[in-house]
């Protein structure tokens, strides 16, 4: 049950870095003359999809009209509003769907962590998704010719990015959290 939907206002230094990576990917594909069918995104526009990301939250955001973000350092949600997303992580995991992106962590989250209030928020995100890499052994974090990577089940042969894919992207300034939705299972 969907109990509270809050639109995030970033504030001007996460905007401005979201801005300045998507011209990035534009000018490197630009530079790369669009060889390829989806460098025409690229320079376009960067490539921008919209995804969701699944994320906890442990402080009384989205409850009885409360919309400020806590400073708790396992309130996943209010860190990535305060200061995006980590760049500590190897790829951050963006979907197509609020049910995959549900899906995405495990079912007992919230029993396990029942003792620290822990419950669940959808981000609803703007993700400059680059050049698509489709082969794990060809394209990484580390691989300049991509900016993300399409996630797949094992043994999947997947060429290019489907709707229902999870698409890893691996720098974080290139996912813009816009809205949050508070939800129960």
């Amino acid at each position: 049950m969907i109990y509270r939907v809050m639109k995030i206002h970033n504030s001007a230094k996460i905007l401005t870095r979201f801005e300045e990576y998507r011209e990035i990917v534009k000018s490197r594909a630009a530079r790369h003359g669009g060889v390829r069918r989806r460098d025409e995104r690229c320079i376009a526009d960067g490539n921008e999809l919209l995804r969701f990301h699944c994320a906890t939250f442990l402080c009384d955001l989205g409850q009885n009209g409360n919309s400020s973000i806590c400073s708790h350092q396992y309130c996943s949600v209010c860190g990535i509003i305060r200061v995006g997303f980590s760049s500590k992580m190897d790829g951050i995991s963006t979907l197509s769907t609020s049910w995959k992106g549900h899906a995405a962590l495990p079912e007992d989250l919230e029993e396990e962590f029942r003792f620290m209030h822990v419950k669940r928020a959808m981000l609803v995100c703007r993700v400059i998704a680059g050049r698509i890499g489709c082969d794990p052994e060809m394209g990484d974090k580390d691989d300049p010719g991509y900016d993300s990577l399409v996630g797949r089940e094992p043994g999947g042969t997947q060429t290019r990015l489907d709707e229902e894919d999870e698409l890893i992207v691996f720098n974080p300034r290139a996912v813009l959290p816009c809205f949050v939705i508070a939800y129960t299972v």
